[in-house]
C-alpha cells in the first residue's frame, strides 16, 4: 500500500501507520480525527512518542511558538527543551517555566506512560513582564519600609547612647559610682539593642544560597528536637511531633529549615506565654510532590489588623522586636523552592505551614545522585 504523503504540522503522524492513536487507544483510523479538535486551540500542543523519539503530533501553535528556531517535529531540540530531564519516576505532570530567547513559555509534561507524553506549552512572557514589574513596585516599598525600619530601629538607642554619654561627661565627677555604673549598663543596652539588629540584618542578605538535599525528616526532627526540647520543659510547654508514613523525605537544605523553625517555634513560645494548657505540635504530611511541615500552637493568634503586614520588614508587635524574622524566614524558603504560610485567629492559636519539595528514599534516587544530607544540631 502506498504510503500517505508526509503530514503538514500539526497533523498526527500516526495517520495511515497502522499504529494506535495515543490519544484514544485504538487502531489509527488513517485521518486523525482528534488533529482538527486540538489545531485551534489557544495552547500549544505536543505529543511525544520517547520509545520510538519522535513527535507524533504538534499543533499549528506549538509550530509557532518555537518559529524557525525548532524546526517542527525535532524531536532531539524539543526534548533537550522540554522535556530531557524528566525521568519515568516523576509525577504524572511536571510544570516548569522555560526561557526560551527573550520569551517566557510555561510547560507542563503529562506523562501518560513510559513512553507517551502530551506537552502544552504557552506563551508567558506578558505575565512574566507583568510579574517582573510588580515585584518591582514590591521591591521599591520593601526598600521604603527596610530605610525607614533602619532609620528608626539605630536612630533610638544611637540617640539614646548619645544622651546617656553627655550626661555623663558633664556630670561623671558629680556622680556616685553607683550612678555611672547605671548610665554604662545603659549605654550596654542600647549597644546590644544596635548589635542584635545587625545580626538580624546580615541573615537578611539575599545573597546566600542554601544546599538543598534529600534529607530524612525523622533524623532531621529527632536532631532539631535535641535543640529545643529543654526549653520548652522550662516553660512547661508540650511538644508534640508526627511525622506521616510517606512524608519521611524531604529537599531542603537542612541548616536553613532549622533557622526557620527555631524563629518559628521562639514566636510560638511567645504566643503561648500564660496559656493554661500551652502545646505545640509539629508535623509533616505530604500532598502530591510536596512536603507540609506544619507548626500549630494554642497561643494567643493574632489579630485580623495585623495580618496584611505581617511579611513586611521591620512591623512587628513585640516591644523588642526588630520585624525581620517573617521576612528573612520568607526568604530562607524562597531559596529552598518553598513557601510560608500563616492561619492564626486571636485566642486560638496559629499554625504556620512550611511548603517544601518532597524528597526521595535512597532506593528511588538515581544513580550519582546526592547522598541524603546528615542531620546535626549546629
Amino acid at each position: 500500500m502506498e504510503r500517505a504523503a508526509a503530514p503538514q504540522p500539526g497533523f498526527c503522524e500516526h495517520r495511515s501507520t497502522g499504529r494506535n492513536c495515543p490519544i484514544s487507544k485504538t487502531p489509527c483510523l488513517g485521518e486523525c480525527i482528534y488533529a482538527s479538535i486540538l489545531e485551534d486551540i489557544q495552547l500549544g500542543i505536543i505529543g511525544v512518542d520517547r520509545s520510538r523519539k519522535e513527535i507524533f503530533f504538534q499543533n499549528k501553535l506549538a509550530c509557532e511558538l518555537f518559529g524557525k528556531t525548532i524546526r517542527p517535529r525535532d524531536y532531539e531540540a524539543l526534548s533537550s527543551l522540554l522535556f530531557a530531564d524528566v525521568a519515568d519516576g516523576d509525577a504524572k505532570s511536571v510544570a516548569r517555566k522555560i526561557r526560551f530567547g527573550t520569551r517566557f513559555l510555561g510547560c507542563t509534561v503529562y506523562r501518560i506512560s513510559d513512553a507517551y507524553f502530551w506537552i502544552y506549552v504557552s506563551d508567558i512572557t506578558d505575565k512574566e513582564r507583568l510579574a517582573a514589574v510588580a515585584e518591582a513596585v514590591n521591591t521599591m516599598n520593601n526598600l521604603g519600609y527596610v530605610t525607614s525600619g533602619i532609620r528608626h530601629e539605630l536612630g533610638n538607642p544611637i540617640n539614646s547612647i548619645k544622651t546617656a554619654a553627655m550626661v555623663l561627661r558633664e556630670n561623671v565627677h558629680a556622680y556616685s559610682p553607683d550612678v555611672v555604673a547605671e548610665f554604662l549598663d545603659r549605654v550596654l543596652s542600647d549597644v546590644a539593642r544596635v548589635e542584635k539588629l545587625l545580626r538580624n540584618l546580615k541573615s537578611f542578605t539575599p545573597y546566600e544560597a542554601p544546599e538543598a538535599r534529600d534529607v530524612e525528616m525523622r533524623a532531621f526532627l529527632d536532631s532539631f528536637l535535641s535543640i529545643v526540647t529543654t526549653d520548652f520543659a522550662e516553660r512547661s510547654i508540650r511538644l508534640r511531633t508526627f511525622v506521616r508514613p510517606d512524608a519521611e523525605w524531604g529537599h531542603l537544605d537542612p541548616r536553613a529549615l532549622q533557622q526557620v523553625m527555631i524563629n518559628v517555634l521562639t514566636n510560638a513560645i511567645d504566643a503561648v506565654r500564660d496559656r493554661p494548657r500551652p502545646e505545640v505540635v509539629i508535623g509533616v504530611a505530604r500532598s502530591g510532590d510536596r512536603l507540609l511541615l506544619t507548626i500549630r500552637d494554642n497561643g494567643c493568634g493574632i489579630p485580623d489588623e495585623f495580618k496584611h503586614h505581617l511579611f513586611k520588614p521591620f512591623f512587628t508587635t513585640k516591644q523588642h522586636g526588630t520585624g525581620l524574622g517573617l521576612v528573612i524566614m520568607k526568604s530562607m524558603m524562597a531559596k529552598m523552592a518553598g513557601t510560608i504560610e500563616l492561619d492564626s485567629r486571636e485566642d486560638a492559636g496559629t499554625t504556620v505551614t512550611l511548603d517544601l519539595p518532597a524528597g526521595r528514599p535512597p532506593a528511588a534516587r538515581p544513580a550519582g545522585a546526592p547522598a541524603p544530607a546528615r542531620c546535626e544540631p549546629t
